[in-house]
């Protein structure tokens, strides 16, 4: 997989949980950590075993890692924390998203619940292939590959761009959200 879609998923999610920042900086701000914690997985961290899939594909060890940070969270920043709940939980998710998307790869398969069991799952969608090689260059099936991510994810952003729209014009009080 490349990073287009898990940029798309995490931006998706992020918009979703987005708290009402009045500043677009924050927004930004928001949204691009959004996007990082999609990829997180994908990060060239040392020991971490991206290239082999093992300890950084894992659910189990990245759950583990999780619990770790938001129990650690909550008792550094309890009420912080309370306020957003939401956003928490939607960065669980994003980080989670990640292994579910990479099973969609047509030639690829996980064993995600390393070191507890070697069974590989895989979800292939036809049109979904992972990259032959690391661009540059650029080359043919490289835009094609980019592309088809693009078609297949940007859907959820448009999604949720108007869900977020759709959910900030609601009137207080209406029920409906009609202006009438």
């Amino acid at each position: 997989m490349t990073s287009v879609g898990h940029s798309l998923v995490g931006a998706s999610i992020g918009l979703v949980c987005l708290p009402g920042f009045k500043k677009i900086q924050n927004r930004l701000v928001f949204l691009v950590g959004f996007i990082a914690v999609a990829s997180l997985p994908d990060w060239p961290i040392p020991g971490w075993g991206h290239y082999r899939l093992d300890i950084s594909h894992s659910v189990i060890v990245n759950g583990g890692i999780m619990l770790g940070l938001v129990l650690g969270m909550r008792g550094l920043a309890g009420p912080t924390l309370q306020t957003y709940r939401l956003a928490v939980v939607g960065m669980l998710i994003t980080w989670l998203s990640h292994f579910l998307l990479d099973t969609l790869y047509v030639d690829s398969s996980m064993a995600l619940f390393r070191p507890l069991s070697d069974i590989e799952i895989s979800l292939p969608v036809p049109w979904l292939k992972t990259m032959p090689h690391v661009p540059p260059p650029f080359d043919r099936q490289i835009l094609s590959i980019f592309w088809y991510e693009a078609l297949t994810f940007m859907p959820f952003l448009i999604l949720a761009a108007i869900w977020r729209v759709r959910s900030r014009s609601v009137v207080p009080g209406s029920g409906d959200g009609s202006n009438t």
